[in-house]
């Protein structure tokens, strides 16, 4: 698979090769949702906490006698009836985070990035920097392309802090390593940026055991 290469003038400059290990014939969206799950549940802190009727602050003798006051029986002013009371069935602290193979996730990742390819939605540029941080640079590049509006992510495999400041204010971006980058990142975003340097990166990432 072949893909353009653009300068940081948004001018085309030839084509390169997409390295075979980056590629995967089949993508399956089922697949790549469990992958997306994992993820999503993973960035979970699972601290959401309630009290029960045992936690709540308040006595433990009825308010007012069994019978002969009018009113219903009430055994407890901790009562989930109660204002105050306790909850019933409230969340507790808990572990959301779920396991999966290293291996699942780099076939995700080579699926991922195949469906953005198979998108046209992959922009290789020769080097991806800015030599001074000003964010005109990279909305005028932006507009060059087309993409304004668009969500995108910026992977690349060095980043200079002119390059950083220039993306920082843009409403539509994230940035993330060629060394960190996953599958949940490229499936979050419409429109991926990479440097050629950063697909060397990813290949070798998907080739280590």
């Amino acid at each position: 698979m072949e893909v353009k290469v653009y300068d940081m003038n948004a001018q085309e400059k030839g084509k390169i090769e997409i390295p075979d290990v980056l590629i995967e014939e089949e993508v399956n969206k089922y697949f790549l949702h469990e992958v997306v799950k994992y993820y999503l549940s993973n960035e979970r802190v699972g601290t959401a906490s309630t009290k029960t009727r045992a936690e709540v602050s308040g006595g433990g003798r009825k308010p007012w006698r069994q019978k002969h006051t009018g009113r219903s029986r009430q055994g407890s002013i901790r009562s989930p009836l109660w204002k105050g009371g306790g909850v019933v069935f409230g969340p507790k602290p808990r572990d959301y985070s779920l396991d999966i193979p290293k291996k699942k996730l780099k076939l995700a990742l080579k699926q991922a990035l195949t469906q953005r390819l198979k998108e046209n939605a992959v922009y290789i540029f020769e080097v991806f920097s800015f030599s001074q941080p000003k964010t005109k640079n990279f909305v005028s590049l932006i507009n060059n392309l087309s993409l304004a509006n668009k969500k995108i992510l910026v992977v690349l495999s060095e980043v200079n802090d002119a390059t950083l400041k220039s993306m920082r204010n843009y409403p539509y971006v994230e940035y993330v390593s060629a060394q960190n980058v996953n599958a949940y990142d490229i499936l979050n975003s419409e429109v991926i940026l990479m440097d050629k340097n950063a697909l060397d990166v990813i290949a070798k990432r998907l080739e280590e055991k």
